[in-house]
């Protein structure tokens, strides 16, 4: 070599320190630094190498090409889904924003049932995913990120649709699917994109439209169980309530029976207490006959007077009418006769024994009239007081049944409650 070498002796510190003078210091020692390779050193080293490095780039690249070569193209294919709030009901300001502050759990619900192994085991089952290669080899990666991961084997010896299934390729195809399955959810929106990644496109779009139509269908079998468990709920209700208002109609006709309660409906379908409508009857009635009382005791008073003109529709029947124009007649014809006979007179008395008989039957008539009134008096005012009566032995029961309808109202409320429900 061509450069010259030094060598030089170095004795190590220890022995250095065991050597030093009893009582002097040690001399302090200087440690130099190697200078840094520069730049120029490493591109020798490149250039003395570089057949070396140029072979190792030759072979990454062959193996790339070659890797990328037998690598075969995979396909994605893409769904929009529209994820619907859950019945259209009518709801107030305050329920809608209830709504609103839940829209987000809601969604996200509803992603996590379109990555569920549920749905996912219903799309592999369909198209029987287990029976492809692609999907049944362990191990295999595409570029979509991996998701939850099935359970055990074991556990899907049988399929979703109760086929017998080879567990291993089932499990395999279940794993995959997860994988190469990506939900993207769209922001400020209801929408949720799906893809899914195959070798083969169309079974990408098989795979994507079966998970749309699954997920659809499974939505309408979740409503519908649960529409059928609240029609059970709602008809085991119905049992009871349907008992409980039996039940109350009993107590309520027995505590009428033993209390002598009866009830009728009235036009609006109302009922009515039989007492209380006799009650109301009975003042009607009472209020006619007292009025009819009244009436006829003023015509009767009259008669018991002698005040007949005051009475001229009663007392001018046809026989009285007839007698008054003959007594008429006669007076003026016994008037006459007074004025040229004397009393003694066989034609004025003649005339004046008619008008004693014409007067005597209309005196007789008179009586008969006043007679009837006096009866018709008698009878209206004994109405009067049998009203009187009735009204009040009436008015004393409507206060019993009054006391005792208040238990009865508290049953028919109850009555109706079960009735409404």
């Amino acid at each position: 070599m061509s450069d010259e070498q030094s060598v030089e002796r170095y004795e190590p510190a220890a022995r250095a320190l065991e050597r030093r003078r009893p009582g002097v210091p040690a001399p302090l020692q200087t440690l130099e630094m190697e200078p840094a390779a520069d730049l120029l050193s490493y591109w020798r080293i490149l250039r003395k190498r570089r057949w070396t490095l140029a072979s190792i780039l030759v072979v990454l690249l062959v193996v790339v090409l070659v890797g990328t070569l037998k690598q075969k193209p995979v396909y994605r294919a893409k769904a929009l889904l529209e994820i619907e709030r859950e019945g259209p009901n009518i709801l107030t300001v305050q329920e809608l924003f209830q709504i609103e502050s839940a829209s987000d759990t809601y969604l996200e619900t509803q992603y996590r049932i379109l990555e569920s192994e549920s749905l996912a085991r219903r799309v592999v089952d369909q198209l029987r995913l287990d029976q492809l290669a692609e999907f049944s080899r362990p191990g295999f990666r595409l570029r979509g990120g991996k998701r939850e991961t099935p359970a055990s084997p074991q556990t899907f010896a049988v399929g979703a649709a109760g086929v017998a299934r080879d567990p291993v390729a089932y499990h395999n195809a279940l794993e995959t699917f997860s994988r190469r399955l990506a939900v993207a959810p769209i922001k400020r929106s209801r929408l949720v994109g799906v893809s899914f990644e195959s070798e083969d496109p169309a079974l990408a779009a098989r795979v994507v439209n079966t998970l749309a139509a699954n997920y659809v269908e499974q939505n309408f079998e979740r409503r519908w169980e649960a529409t059928q468990k609240a029609s059970e709920w709602l008809s085991e209700q119905l049992l009871e309530i349907k008992a409980n208002l039996e039940k109350s109609e009993e107590q309520l006709q027995v505590y009428a029976r033993q209390n002598g309660l009866l009830f009728l409906e009235n036009e609006a379908g109302q009922p009515e207490n039989i007492v209380n409508e006799r009650l109301l009857q009975l003042q009607a009635e009472l209020t006619r006959a007292q009025a009819e009382r009244i009436a006829k005791e003023s015509l009767y008073r009259l008669t018991q007077a002698g005040e007949y003109g005051a009475l001229p529709g009663i007392f001018e029947n046809k026989l009285m009418q007839d007698l008054t124009v003959q007594l008429a007649e006669l007076r003026r014809q016994h008037a006459q006769a007074a004025t040229t006979f004397s009393p003694d007179y066989p034609t004025v008395k003649q005339l004046q024994n008619q008008i004693d008989e014409i007067e005597r039957l209309l005196a007789q008539e008179r009586a008969r009239a006043a007679e009837r009134l006096a009866n018709d008096y008698q009878a209206a005012l004994r109405r009067e007081t049998l009203l009187r009566r009735a009204f009040a032995d009436q008015q004393a029961q409507a206060g019993r049944v009054a006391e005792k309808s208040v238990q009865y109202n508290i049953l028919k409320r109850e009555v109706d409650t079960n009735k409404q429900l």
